[in-house]
């Protein structure tokens, strides 16, 4: 795990508005440049695997997510951060809804468009809910969450494995070559299988991904956030460290308390603690934690996915962690990492300063890849308030979080 790393970038974030104005001139530069190589916003462009655009950008270790159909309020901000990442959810049974009969055109779509910003672009790819999938005749509708359906496991595995085939023969042209198999299956509403049929599906997965893109690397689905809370207390229980186990779990969960009380209870001493872990959603993000571990150490992952959205300041337990359960030169890349702070302040220099530290703690506990998500908060999302805090403002103004971002990307740049 953690061969690479970085310089830990230390910015003032009193200062960042400072250079707000020195940002902005090189964002309208850059902007320039990319509506001239971008074929626009979220519809279906011309579809190409020839003449890729050169990336605009010097490539860096950060990257971000954002809505595809607000794209053309973005682009004078992401030019800023080309030469990284960003990722994109794809299922079996929305491109080929019926057998037999594929659509490619919205992902096609992601994927030019990313490419002529600069971005390297990873597919997500889950199953979905449909006649190619488990229980497809049952009532799919109590199995959706929000526009995603729960996945589950395929009824022909061979059809499956042909699926990816073809997707990696369509994608790879376009420089695509990082494939994830679904996502936080910790969570039933995601993930309606079991941890043995998980593995099942990844290591099936890698078998077809692997066989079609010799360059290809697959990565797990990523677990959610909250899982990682449970396995630093476990890790540090098993080392006889209760009462530093207790301290830690408290700290990583405070600003989920009092949102998740019942998920996630909060404890005061190392028997209330064993009781939490033992029982609950806590049994369950621990087993797709051992299994997930499990596939990195038996080399059916290329790459171990994190997504991440605490408090900065329990980053390097988190990284500890890890780095003690993982094998040593698997890379780790965070996919998925944010701000959840439900009734947060609206100083924007408070943000930035938990930005800073969170992304320059990664980067320098070793992760390869940091993915902010979301890019910005949608006004018209399901929650009413932000609680995922964004680099933009909904419109593409900058932040002062934006701001220490791509400055952070600019420093980690490699020529």
């Amino acid at each position: 795990m953690f061969p690479k790393r970085f310089l830990v970038v230390t910015i003032d974030a009193p200062a960042v508005t400072r250079s707000l104005r020195r940002l902005g001139a090189v964002l309208a530069a850059l902007a320039v440049l990319a509506t001239a190589c971008s074929s626009g916003g979220g519809t279906a462009g011309p579809k190409t695997k020839t003449s890729v655009p050169p990336a605009l950008g010097r490539p860096n270790p950060l990257g971000a997510k954002w809505d595809w159909t607000r794209l053309d309020a973005f682009k004078p901000y992401l030019a800023s951060l080309s030469g990284g990442a960003t990722f994109y959810d794809v299922a079996w049974c929305d491109v080929e809804p019926t057998e037999g009969k594929r659509n490619w055109s919205s992902v096609d779509s992601v994927a030019n468009n990313a490419r002529a910003m600069g971005f390297e672009l990873y597919l997500k790819i889950r199953t979905g809910a449909c006649w190619a999938t488990v229980d497809s005749n049952g009532d799919t509708g109590r199995r959706r969450r929000a526009r995603k359906d729960v996945s589950s496991m395929p009824v022909d595995m061979a059809k499956y494995e042909a699926f990816l085939v073809d997707t990696v023969r369509h994608f790879s042209p376009l420089g695509v070559h990082e494939y994830a198999i679904e996502n936080e299956v910790n969570a039933p509403l995601h993930w309606a299988g079991t941890s043995a049929e998980y593995v099942t599906l990844v290591t099936a997965a890698g078998r077809a991904i692997h066989g079609a893109d010799a360059q290809a690397r697959v990565v797990d689905g990523g677990l959610g956030s909250t899982v990682y809370g449970d396995a630093i207390a476990r890790h540090l229980l098993d080392q006889g460290k209760d009462a530093e186990a207790v301290s830690a779990y408290q700290r990583y969960y405070a600003r989920r308390f009092p949102v998740r009380a019942q998920q996630l209870p909060e404890v005061s001493d190392p028997s209330e603690l064993r009781n939490v872990l033992s029982s609950g959603q806590a049994v369950r993000n621990l087993e797709y934690f051992d299994v997930t571990v499990r596939l990195a150490q038996d080399k059916v992952v290329d790459d171990f996915q994190l997504h991440f959205y605490e408090r900065y300041d329990n980053v390097s337990a988190l990284t500890d962690m890890l780095r003690a359960s993982l094998p040593s030169a698997l890379p780790v890349q965070a996919w998925e990492v944010g701000e959840f702070w439900p009734d947060a302040p609206s100083d924007e220099g408070t943000h930035a300063d938990e930005l800073q530290r969170a992304v320059s703690g990664l980067l320098g506990g070793g992760v390869q890849r940091v993915i902010w998500l979301p890019l910005a908060y949608n006004p018209s999302g399901r929650n009413a308030n932000e609680l995922r805090f964004g680099l933009v403002d909904p419109d593409g103004h900058v932040r002062q979080s934006g701001t220490v971002f791509a400055q952070i990307a600019a420093a980690h740049a490699r020529a």
